[in-house]
């Protein structure tokens, strides 16, 4: 895709960082975030960076809108989660209910493909959650339900490369820190939100190597 479509995207996700560092400083309730210039900047850049691959690999087309939004999304809920061990309720069920909305004003025909998504995504992070809790918490179910909504079918995939990169890093802290590495936990939601962007873009790839 020509650079001069690229550009404007990227601007727009580059800009959109600083709102998005904004609404990171209002969680936790009650308390908040204290701002952060690194971080601003680095919402920023990361925001242009997935705004810009996204529209290069989706193309434009009305499918574009859901999967921007639900980048938007995502990237505050795993960076709170990240410095909190939360994932707000404030961003992933009115984010559910959005992504939902503009994915079947997108696609139509993906209606019930999108609800089984979401659904399906739901429900296997539960059963995970009633197993193990420790190993992650609600907040991380209900942004399985928002990037189901918004993902329909690829969102098994893209599940799939979430746990696959989190046991990644756990393999990786037991090689490093041995025994004491049971006791070291990590916030489930940048795995997550990794998983997301990856099943945007390419997520029928993805289904097709896994699941055929």
């Amino acid at each position: 895709m020509e650079t001069a479509v690229l550009l404007p995207f990227a601007g727009f996700g580059f800009a959109l960082g600083w709102p998005l560092e904004l609404l990171v400083q209002k969680f936790p309730l009650g308390t908040g975030t204290a701002p952060s210039t690194t971080r601003r900047l680095a919402l920023c850049a990361l925001m242009a960076v997935l705004f810009g691959l996204e529209v290069a690999v989706i193309g434009l087309v009305p499918e574009l809108a859901p999967a921007l939004l639900l980048t938007a999304l995502v990237v505050p809920a795993a960076t709170i989660d990240l410095e909190h061990r939360i994932i707000p309720n404030a961003i992933n069920l009115p984010g559910a209910l959005l992504v939902y909305m503009f994915g079947v004003a997108a696609a139509p025909d993906r209606m019930g493909e999108l609800l089984i998504g979401g659904i399906g995504s739901f429900l296997l992070l539960w059963i995970a959650w009633r197993i193990y809790p420790a190993g992650m918490g609600l907040g991380d179910v209900k942004m399985a339900l928002m990037i189901g909504l918004g993902l329909g079918y690829y969102a098994f995939g893209a599940l799939l490369v979430a746990f696959l990169s989190s046991t990644v890093l756990s393999i990786v802290l037991i090689l490093r820190f041995g025994p004491k590495a049971r006791k070291m936990g990590f916030p489930m939601g940048p795995f997550l939100a990794f998983g997301a962007v990856v099943g945007l873009m390419w997520g029928e790839q993805l289904n097709s190597l896994l699941f055929h």
